[in-house]
């Protein structure tokens, strides 16, 4: 799987506790942020199916 680098700019509020959970986890930075917007897309995906499934449902 090939990898793009990209800059995002957030708070330094936000980074600050994203530092703090990255350093209890034992993880960098870059590994938790991927991994929680990873876990968002899973998430997102599985309400979009959940959604999709309801409003067919309800058509029929």
């Amino acid at each position: 799987m090939n990898k793009d680098v990209i800059f995002v700019r957030i708070d330094e509020d936000l980074k600050k506790k994203l530092d703090m959970i990255a350093l209890e986890e034992q993880r960098s930075l870059n590994n938790l942020v991927v991994r929680i917007l990873t876990k968002f897309i899973i998430d997102y995906e599985k309400k979009s199916l959940n959604e999709k499934a309801t409003t067919e449902t309800e058509k029929s």
